[in-house]
């Protein structure tokens, strides 16, 4: 496919909105009956938009984490286009937001004729959209579980992780939980007591209600400096252990301050991936406390790893699921937690316990039940985890080619790539530097040129993380690898060990 057919845009079912005027007692709107139209937007060089930002705009999101903002000006499946012409291989999909590729024809249609018959509707009322998405989400899980549960919506990751506390903390009296160490659960004030990054809490003051953190098993940079091979899952173990003694100050016999563990399952900060027994050695232990399990699928869920459900690959089944982002393949946001029948029945959680204006508006529900067919109609199941092969291969070669590359992982089209030292010294903020190069530089595939969009995450800045849009085909990942290779050829020469305590960049 050519890169102009990328910017051909389907606009016949765009243009096609309905021309019939319903009337309100036989009265047509001042708008329709004078014909009112708004006014034009006034015309702008990118350099008069450019100064909107630096003076109207605050730089408290993540925008100006970059030097240089690529301004964006279209997408389509995994490719970005900015207004200078460039075109970029996206292979972090808008953090895990868009796993069926941008600008999806069969979800997007469906949007539009939602937004032609009913784009608006107050939450207090049902609407089809809602009720069928909600009984599809529920079969689901009890197909893969054998429990039944219920579900709500929300419109963002963070509110609806909130609401998941809700859950906790109605059924078992206690507001703290625990969380793993380079976890990621949002930045409202409630997520940042489970977030586990302090910088993003060190400028609100105090957080009575942090949650315990317990080291993560992220076996390419141990908490415990233990060796995988040996370890036994020492980590695991450690979790277990806190609970043991009423003098480890989190339990006794007979009580524990924690009403929940929030995980995610393979974390969202550096897309690392536990081994398969991680959870298996306390989870157990946990249940027995009646500590319930929220499984944050937030980023790493709908088939992200080959299964509907990160968990499935664990062997524990969560007692509360939460699901954002490419639940409605980033369109119209809309958020779901699913939990145990019985922690949300309605005699137990009562309406008026959990509300948010647009917690569930028709156009995010078509959205997600669009998002949530297109899917099931795929065999996700199986070419996920054959692509996610496929790349993970390729990333080995760059490995064998390239000496700073520490080490790969995937578990389907999760996939991640760590900087450091034959010691396993991280080169701090190495995957900024590669960000930025692979973001402000030409690379040539196929007869074409090429820029690429690169997440980055770890305890040091010092991974890639790689989660390509789903149905990305196995030309496409020969030429994301090509283009990788081209950008840590010119990564390499600036990585040094001689300036690691400065950060290990040149």
């Amino acid at each position: 496919m050519s890169e102009q057919q990328f910017f051909e845009i389907d606009t016949e079912f765009i243009n096609e909105v309905s021309t019939e005027t319903i009337s309100w007692q036989g009265i047509e709107s001042k708008a329709v009956r004078d014909g009112t139209k708004l006014k034009a937007l006034p015309t702008a060089s990118v350099e008069d938009l450019r100064r909107i930002d630096r003076e109207c705009l605050s730089w408290g999101d993540t925008v100006h984490y970059q030097e240089n903002p690529i301004f964006v000006t279209g997408c389509q499946q995994g490719l970005v286009f900015d207004n200078d012409g460039n075109t970029y291989i996206d292979i972090g999909m808008w953090h895990s937001s868009c796993n069926f590729g941008y600008r999806n024809p069969q979800i997007d249609s469906e949007v539009l004729k939602q937004f032609n018959t009913l784009p608006q509707a107050c939450g207090d009322f049902l609407h089809r959209e809602k009720l069928l998405i909600a009984k599809q989400v529920v079969d689901a899980i009890y197909e893969r579980t054998g429990i039944k549960g219920r579900v709500s919506f929300n419109v963002g990751g963070s509110l609806v992780v909130e609401d998941a506390l809700k859950i906790v903390r109605k059924n078992t009296g206690k507001n703290k939980v625990a969380v793993m160490m380079g976890g990621y659960h949002g930045r409202s004030l409630a997520t940042l007591n489970l977030s586990s990054s302090h910088r993003y809490r060190q400028y609100f003051n105090e957080f009575p209600e942090r949650a315990i953190m317990f080291p993560f098993a992220n076996c390419s940079q141990c908490f415990y400096e233990k060796e995988r091979d040996t370890c036994d899952l020492y980590c695991a173990r450690m979790i277990s252990k806190a609970f043991e003694n009423e003098y480890y100050g989190i339990a006794s016999a007979t009580s524990s301050e924690i009403g929940a563990m929030v995980i995610e399952p393979c974390q969202g900060r550096g897309y690392t991936i536990p081994p398969k027994d991680f959870y298996q050695k306390f989870i157990t232990d946990l249940r027995e406390r009646g500590i319930l399990i929220v499984a944050d699928e937030i980023q790493v869920g709908m088939y992200r790893t080959g299964k509907l459900f990160a968990f499935e690959h664990f062997g524990f089944v969560p007692d509360i699921i939460t699901l954002s982002k490419s639940f409605t393949n980033g369109l119209s946001p809309v958020s779901l937690v699913w939990a145990r029948a019985d922690l949300v029945d309605p005699t137990v959680f009562t309406p008026g316990h959990a509300h948010s204006n647009f917690a569930n508006h028709p156009l995010g529900t078509a959205a997600a039940l669009a998002t949530w067919q297109y899917m099931l109609a795929q065999d996700y199941e199986t070419s996920v985890p054959a692509k996610g092969e496929c790349f993970l291969a390729k990333l080995r070669q760059l490995q064998a080619r390239h000496p700073f590359v520490y080490s790969v992982a995937g578990l389907g089209l999760l996939l991640n790539m760590v900087f450091a030292d034959e010691r396993g010294i991280p080169y701090r903020n190495s995957a900024q530097l590669a960000a930025a190069i692979a973001q402000d530089n030409d690379f040539t595939c196929l007869g074409k040129t090429w820029r690429m969009i690169l997440q980055t995450g770890g305890y040091d800045l010092n991974v890639l993380k790689f989660a390509p849009y789903l149905d990305i085909s196995y030309e496409e990942i020969d030429c994301t690898i090509a283009v990788l290779d081209q950008v840590l050829q010119k990564l390499g020469p600036m990585l040094s060990t001689q300036s690691m305590h400065k950060g290990g960049v040149k």
